[in-house]
């Protein structure tokens, strides 16, 4: 009996609860689709929000509200205050923060309180924007009908722009509490009215320390063994025109080090599979051949495996490492592992670099 009681009493407060979130129309509710911080002082911040119109009444296909303020949820109540409606975040799918915003550190306190919040998702992406957020949203773009699902198609994985880790919320918390990874975002920017994926921030603990560019970021994503990689240009001149894209069908990668802390040393093997698509230089006319085309696949194995080093003797002089390479180590030390190890590890790290390619075919070149 009294199981009963407390059966119906329960039942009355969720349908009652039920009730008041019912008695907010679906028109009177503002769902964000794109949250933008930009840096102003140590403190304060000025949030933009971008909300969809989906009503064939509004002039403007997208409405935008910014505030100035020192906590997002004060901002979130003050943009609620200009608005006609309720704002949520249910329906977000992109944050960007500006370059200022990121390199005082201050993403990781963001990006917390809304992997905290139930109502949003961890898919939604991240990117960092090469000047202002607000005013990134708030231009013009002719082409494009709504800078929402622009921005969103923009970030979404994509095989020209493989060098892009696509980070999202859980990516960034995983690689700001992980003791051998550090985070990297994608950084957009607008130029001629366009927005484009430029280049790719690399952090050092909570803080943005550089920006590297797409043929280094495509080293960290065949590094960590992604499968679909953009197609790979490459100039081997050294005095003469020898240039080709080869586009990539296969990318495996295997490491095994010397699980030595004291002199750390990691043995990587990279191995491409690929069509040769593009091709200027001397060697027209040979790749009919199996012997020229061999002597190129020699040629793109040292190519690439300098460009390789180069790239990790530049991680281990900035004591970073994106691409998980103390994991190696990691896995054979007995003990508890910290950030510390792992920056000492990687700038220590000695790496032998071994690249083998094989082009399966000539595409049209023949």
């Amino acid at each position: 009996m009294k199981k009963s009681i407390i059966l119906l009493v329960l039942t009355i407060l969720l349908t009652g609860c039920s009730d008041k979130e019912l008695k907010v129309p679906l028109e009177d509710i503002g769902m964000v689709s794109t949250l933008s911080f930009d840096y102003i002082d140590e403190e304060m911040m000025k949030l933009t929000v971008a909300i969809p119109q989906f009503s064939p009444e509004a002039k403007e296909n997208t409405q935008l509200f910014s505030v100035t303020t020192d906590m997002i949820s004060k901002g979130i109540v003050e943009i609620e205050m200009q608005s006609d409606k309720k704002i949520v975040l249910n329906q977000l799918r992109v944050v960007l923060f500006n370059e200022e915003f990121a390199k005082h550190g201050r993403m990781r306190k963001v990006i917390r309180h809304l992997y905290r919040d139930s109502s949003v998702g961890n898919k939604v992406l991240i990117a960092i924007v090469k000047e202002n957020g607000e005013e990134m949203l708030k231009a013009d773009y002719p082409d494009k009908p709504n800078v929402n699902l622009y921005i969103n198609d923009l970030l979404q994985p994509s095989i020209n722009t493989a060098f892009n880790p696509n980070t999202n919320i859980h990516d960034f918390i995983y690689t700001q509490t992980s003791t051998v990874h550090d985070s990297i975002v994608p950084i957009v920017d607008k130029k001629d009215g366009i927005i484009k994926i430029e280049e790719v921030a690399l952090f050092k603990g909570k803080e943005m320390l550089e920006s590297i560019p797409h043929n280094e970021a495509l080293i960290i994503q065949a590094l960590q063994g992604r499968k679909n990689l953009a197609p790979l240009a490459l100039d081997l001149g050294d005095g003469e025109e020898d240039k080709l894209v080869l586009d990539l069908i296969s990318n495996k990668v295997k490491m095994k080090s010397n699980k030595s802390m004291e002199a750390p040393k990691l043995s990587i093997t990279l191995k491409m599979e690929g069509t040769l698509v593009d091709y200027v230089g001397y060697r027209v006319g040979e790749l009919e051949s199996m012997e020229k085309l061999s002597e190129l696949e020699e040629d793109i194995d040292k190519h690439t495996s300098k460009q390789v080093e180069e790239f990790l003797d530049k991680l281990k002089e900035l004591e970073v490492d994106p691409i998980g390479l103390a994991e190696e180590f990691r896995k054979h030390y007995h003990g508890k592992w910290d950030k510390e190890k792992t920056n000492d590890i990687i700038s220590k790290l000695q790496v032998d670099v071994h690249v083998e390619t094989s082009i399966i075919s000539t595409g049209n070149l023949k």
